[in-house]
């Protein structure tokens, strides 16, 4: 099956899985294997490139994020399969997205100023991660590169593996908010993290 088809049927199964999940009616099994066939066909078809179609890039980004969240509006055994459903998928993309090269220096060049300020201080996720709490500065850096470089990288045809990751892990940094709050038990740096995370999501989604 060619590329555009696999994609077209990722997309679908995607949409159709997370509007029953909202609507409240739960996991639907057939629509998630059709998600899942699909997504590891591409994953196959990615897998000797540096890069993903643009058309991809919003659903790779979503799912797992979306599928995580929904599983806190479910409780017991349902809310446990959505979990599930999002940790495999999640290992997928992990396998897909597992390329540091980039082959277009152009895009190279774009991209190099907000990968060094991800990686400034020892990482700005890695901070989050060990409870160290959302650095504001760093953030404000990143969200400058980003509203430089957005009007470029989302009108390439492709884009590079290493930047799909970067958008992934802000479009899940809502995710650290239940981490602060349940694990940490720290409101006020829950509360940054999710006023960050909505000034991201404003800037690449809204």
């Amino acid at each position: 099956m060619d590329q555009l088809t696999l994609l077209e049927h990722f997309i679908e199964s995607e949409i159709n899985l997370l509007v029953k999940l909202r609507m409240g009616n739960g996991m639907d099994e057939k629509e998630y294997e059709n998600m899942k066939r699909s997504f590891s066909l591409l994953i196959e078809q990615w897998s000797d490139k540096d890069s993903i179609p643009q058309d991809a890039v919003q659903s790779v980004m979503e799912v797992c994020g979306e599928l995580y969240n929904f599983s806190r509006n479910y409780s017991g055994e349902e809310s446990e399969r959505i979990r599930d459903a999002a940790a495999n998928i999640s290992t997928l993309r992990q396998k897909g997205l597992a390329c540091d090269q980039i082959s277009d220096k152009a895009k190279e060049k774009v991209m190099s100023s907000l990968m060094e300020q991800m990686e400034k201080g020892g990482g700005f996720f890695e901070k989050l991660q060990q409870g160290k709490g959302l650095d504001e500065e760093q953030f404000e850096e990143i969200l400058e590169e980003l509203t430089t470089i957005d009007d470029k990288i989302f009108f390439w045809d492709t884009m590079p593996k290493p930047l799909v990751r970067i958008l992934i892990s802000l479009y899940e940094m809502d995710l650290f908010v239940y981490k602060y709050e349940d694990e940490f038990q720290d409101q006020v740096e829950a509360d940054k993290i999710y006023d960050a995370y909505e000034r991201f999501f404003d800037l690449i989604v809204g």
